[in-house]
């Protein structure tokens, strides 16, 4: 007798740079027709050699939302049926890559989706200057330029133009906070700014901080930001970079996630390696300039 299927999500944290964004890509035209690496591609190598899914269709797959090439995310979330009743974050990970990892796992209703029930999503965009224009950046004139993009809008403007998106550019963007670490010594700042929405358009947010950073640093004012709004211009918006993007949370109702906390520990342990070596460049290139 087979086995009944349950209802799984886990929340899955990565580091982007070395993948094509998060969703299985097409096949490439290069001769060897391998895929290109993502975040997706490398979750489902796991669950099948684990049998804890045979295919997307079969589990009845679903993910929260699409990060794009090199954006990262401490809490994507995906669902799926198994027939599995020894699924466990640590189990996961083991045949995981280290740059992602999953952290936390749920058992929501038969009918969960985790795309569609997603009330809500957040996230944070680390913004580091270090121009002599940016060193001017006024957040003041960041912040009243943000209230303006509070509430729901046509996001048109703030769209990825080539992406024929079907249905509505209208979202609500709930919040906006922002907050600057600014070291004189060595002239540069860090702005954090986190966004929390229904949801967002490709490249909405990266976006959202080009045209923040345009009205910080002087080069735009807010008038021009409520033409974007209102549609009285049309504007190819160049998207800030993706490294600096999290898709920092994705919120549901009634939906809990049990915390595994020994993956916790493995995952912090690893994070901290990162960041011993990545300040050690940023040191060694400060040197070198």
């Amino acid at each position: 007798m087979r086995e009944e299927k349950k209802r799984i999500a886990l929340k899955i944290g990565y580091l982007g740079t070395n993948y094509h964004g998060f969703q299985v890509q097409p096949r490439s035209e290069s001769k060897s027709k391998s895929e290109v690496p993502t975040i997706e591609g490398e979750l489902f190598k796991a669950l099948k050699k684990l049998n804890i899914i045979e295919d997307r269709k079969s589990a009845n797959y679903s993910y929260a939302g699409r990060t794009d090439k090199g954006v990262h995310a401490l809490s994507q979330v995906v669902s799926f049926d198994t027939s599995n009743s020894n699924v466990a974050p640590r189990m996961i990970n083991s045949v995981l890559p280290d740059d992602i990892w999953v952290y936390a796992l749920a058992k929501p209703h038969s009918g969960f989706n985790a795309r569609k029930d997603a009330i809500s999503r957040e996230y944070r965009y680390f913004l580091f200057t270090h121009t002599d224009l940016d060193l001017d950046m006024d957040i003041t004139r960041m912040r009243a330029a943000s209230e303006l993009l509070i509430g729901t809008h046509d996001f048109s403007n703030f769209a990825q133009q080539e992406n024929h998106e079907a249905g509505t550019h209208v979202r609500e963007i709930k919040r906006i906070e922002m907050d600057m670490d600014i070291d004189i010594e060595k002239r540069n700042s860090v702005i954090v700014i986190d966004i929390e929405a229904n949801g967002f358009l490709r490249k909405m947010v990266r976006k959202i901080v080009s045209v923040l950073r345009m009205v910080g640093s002087g080069m735009k004012d807010k008038r021009w930001v409520e033409d974007l709004l209102e549609l009285r211009v049309k504007e190819q918006i160049e998207p800030a970079p993706a490294f600096g993007l999290v898709l920092k949370n994705v919120s549901y109702r009634d939906v809990k996630f049990v915390e595994d906390d020994y993956a916790k520990r493995k995952i912090e342990a690893r994070l901290k390696k990162d960041l011993v070596f990545h300040a050690t460049i940023a040191e060694v290139l400060g040197g070198m300039i």
